[in-house]
């Protein structure tokens, strides 16, 4: 028995590295990619994003339909953004960037965002996602209507010029 567990055992060892090498010299394979580092696009303060409130988010999203303002709660927004509101389930994310201490759990979280694409909530390993317009961000987790359209949408807010 103890031989047969040994030669079954070197077959397989030289099955394995046969697949290896027989994937490896083909001429389809590409050799795996390092992780680049994310390279945080640089920010245009010029755009009219900038001088915006939440309130004409607010108003730009329900205009076109993919919210409704009646259905507003306000989230807890300590350590995360300077104010958070939820509408139909999407979670719409401001930072008062000009008034913020570059210190405060707000400011890294932002920064958090801006150039990782995340947020960890609170430092307790819960990771977010959203999609950043300027000092906004939008988490569509819980959203209950066009996910692609609210996207579309957000991302076109106060970008003309």
């Amino acid at each position: 028995m103890k031989k047969f567990t040994i030669v079954s055992s070197l077959l397989f060892v030289l099955l394995f590295c046969g697949m290896v090498g027989y994937v490896a010299s083909s001429k389809d394979f590409m050799p795996p990619k390092e992780e680049e580092a994310a390279v945080p696009e640089e920010e245009d303060k010029e755009m009219p994003v900038w001088n915006k409130t939440v309130d004409e988010l607010v108003s730009f999203l329900e205009e076109k339909g993919l919210i409704h303002a009646d259905t507003k709660v306000t989230l807890s927004a300590e350590g995360l953004c300077t104010l958070a509101l939820k509408y139909d389930g999407a979670e719409i994310y401001w930072w008062d960037l000009e008034n913020l201490d570059p210190e405060s759990d707000e400011y890294q979280a932002y920064e958090s965002l801006r150039t990782k694409g995340e947020i960890n909530l609170y430092g307790a390993g819960t990771i977010i996602m959203p999609k950043k317009n300027g000092p906004f961000a939008l988490l569509l987790t819980y959203y209950e209507g066009d996910v692609q359209a609210l996207e579309k949408a957000f991302a076109e807010f106060g970008q003309e010029n």
